[in-house]
């Protein structure tokens, strides 16, 4: 996990040699192994050096190639590379760098290259011969990537504040803003800074005298994969799964794991036991739990413990219950650059200075595991539209004994609702109760804000209507995936802080388009949510997490937290604040927060959460609106 930077005067003139030091210095935390920067007219690249993998202790960045007339900076793993020795005629030895790997698949294959590249990267190679900058970014956007581009220049950087270093002060997005309240994150490309932007998950762009974007890989909506029996599934997703995780696990430096509890982070744990055991390796597996005291009804160490038993691991645990979300609430923002959803993130930001403390640079984790997977309940909608009557009714009344879920209410919302013309549902959506999650965060934005921006258009055009209407339960796997991983660049960022490059093998390229591309019965059978996983877990998880039913909800912990912080919201919501009035109802703030307060609805607590976030945000980073 280490950063880029770079500049690229389009119009001709020389990149001043310490304004690219002084931007690249912006990053430093980031990368305490190492700091360069080259320079040569028009064109500078920076880098910050984190080490994690063998290799990355011999490799020299940026690097210039004078012979092929190109130089690299990246911030990569390539788990593919001895195809790619193969391939580029390139031995595949300690000494030989992801980041040249890189360089030589664009030498051999130009903007192609990434469609050849298994792993997480985002890089920039300047071709001397063609005059252009050449940058990428991974298949699902684990590597982040921002830039800023006019007709004179265009900049780049692992992070917002490397954009940043000479504009002080920032204008406003509010329709990122916008999108933001109404919780739609399809959006992949946007920051809330204005002309500041991403490169997409997937996406290649080339810059010379013009710019040009485009998508090397996507997922194939009509992939399908069918074999001989339903084991035969289950085995090549073991086969693929252990992979994944065998990929992510170099590393020169102690490796640390996520343990939740749950089914997703408990697999990878065991999966990479069983590879540390068939491979003979005394490598201790070290995991980091946050649990709580005061909350039993949200606390893992049954589940935790039941891994611990069976694995002999070295386990380490935070106690979150007075973990208020606002602690050190400034820190985190400064380091995340933008608002973010994610109210346990200062109990996160906690754990990971454990993890700092004993020296881990690479951590593995379960993020994904829910859409990548499927947790395949659409599987009844698309049952009941294609009059499977028989199998339907069966499949809702198995799921609703497992899952001790009304059976009225299952077939209601995946049978009957389903015939009820979209209009209808529109109308019924917008007059029911007021739920910030069933409407959005519509009903909390200024009403002459959501006007301006069309706000219901946007969250029709973007949310609403691709999951209405997907009429298969692959369809909306399908979307899924797709949808932006905005998680991942805020873990990115909360980890950089403690130089720890976070891995997760449930984006991995070859895990996505396999488990979408199974059969329906093979995600979804017998009442049984993600089955595939469970099945394929079969003597390597414990059976209390294999077949565990729940996800743990840890709302009360954040709830009661954020009332410890009662001052600092009773202040902004008292004062008569232009900018919390400007883009929130603030009436409609005041009486949720009085709801909220009084004990008798807590179904809006992310409308204060986030309200008092971009508040202290904006004034924390000076922004102009």
């Amino acid at each position: 996990m280490s950063a880029i930077t770079g500049i690229f005067y389009r119009d001709g003139r020389k990149v001043d040699p310490e304004l690219m030091k002084k931007m690249n210095n912006r990053l430093k935390h980031r990368g305490p192994d190492g700091s360069a920067v080259w320079c040569e007219g028009p064109v500078g690249l920076g880098h910050q050096m984190l080490w994690t993998t063998p290799e990355s202790l011999h490799e020299k960045l940026p690097f210039h190639d004078r012979k092929a007339g190109l130089v690299i900076t990246a911030d990569a793993r390539i788990d593919n590379r001895k195809e790619l020795a193969e391939k580029l005629d390139l031995e595949d030895k300690e000494d030989v760098s992801d980041s040249y790997f890189i360089l030589k698949a664009y030498q051999k294959w130009g903007e192609k290259c990434p469609e050849y590249l298994l792993g997480d990267f985002a890089f920039a190679i300047w071709d001397e011969n063609e005059e252009q900058l050449f940058c990428a970014r991974d298949h699902m956007g684990v590597k982040p990537f921002y830039y800023y581009l006019d007709d004179d220049m265009f900049v780049f950087g692992t992070e917002i504040n490397a954009l940043l270093f000479k504009y002080p002060i920032c204008k406003l997005n509010e329709l990122k803003l916008a999108f933001f309240i109404m919780f739609n994150t399809h959006d992949k490309k946007m920051t809330f800074y204005e002309n500041i932007l991403k490169i997409e998950p997937a996406h290649c762009l080339l810059v010379n005298k013009t710019i040009k974007i485009n998508k090397y890989w996507e997922l194939d909506p009509n992939i399908q994969i069918i074999m001989n029996s339903k084991e035969d599934y289950f085995k090549e997703f073991r086969k693929i799964f252990s992979e994944s995780i065998k990929c992510r696990m170099r590393c020169a430096f102690p490796l640390g794991f996520e343990l939740s509890g749950g089914l997703d982070s408990s697999s990878v744990v065991c999966m990479a036991k069983k590879i540390y055991d068939e491979n003979n390796f005394n490598n201790n597996i070290e995991t980091f739990s946050y649990v709580f005291d005061e909350f039993p009804e949200v606390d893992e160490r049954y589940y935790i413990n039941k891994i611990i038993e069976k694995t002999c691991i070295t386990s380490n645990f935070l106690i979150g219950d007075r973990i208020s979300p606002l602690n050190e609430i400034n820190d985190i923002l400064k380091n995340q650059e933008q608002p973010f959803y994610t109210p346990n993130l200062s109990i996160i930001w906690n754990l990971y200075k454990i993890m700092n403390n004993k020296n881990i640079r690479v951590l593995l984790g379960g993020n994904g595991g829910d859409e990548i997977i499927s947790h395949g309940t659409y599987y009844f909608k698309y049952l009941a539209r294609s009059f499977q009557w028989k199998k339907f009714l069966l499949e809702v009344y198995k799921h609703s004994k497992i899952f001790e879920k009304s059976f009225i209410n299952l077939i209601i919302s995946n049978l009957f609702l389903q015939f009820v013309p979209q209009v209808i549902k529109n109308i019924i959506r917008l007059y029911k109760k007021p739920n910030i999650f069933s409407q959005n965060g519509l009903f909390i934005l200024n009403s002459k804000f959501s006007v301006k921006l069309g706000g219901k258009r946007f969250l029709n055009d973007l949310k609403w209507k691709p999951f209405e209407n997907a009429r298969t339960s692959r369809k909306n796997h399908y979307l899924s995936i797709i949808a932006d991983q905005y998680v991942l660049e805020m873990l990115d960022k909360l980890s950089s802080n403690f130089l720890i490059e976070p891995r997760y093998p449930y984006y991995d390229k070859r895990i996505v388009e396999y488990c979408y591309s199974v059969p329906e019965d093979i995600k979804f059978h017998d009442g049984w949510n993600r089955l595939l996983l469970r099945k394929s877990m079969t003597n390597i998880l414990p059976p209390e997490i294999q077949w565990r039913r729940k996800k743990t909800n840890f709302s009360p912990v954040y709830e009661r937290n954020l009332l410890i912080e009662k001052e600092i919201i009773e202040d902004i919501f008292k004062n008569e604040n232009n900018f919390i009035n400007q883009y929130f109802d603030l009436e409609v703030l005041k009486e949720i927060y009085y709801k909220f307060t009084s004990g008798y609805d807590s179904e809006n607590f992310f409308a204060i959460w986030i309200s008092v976030l971009i508040n202290i945000w904006k004034k924390l980073y000076k922004i102009n609106y």
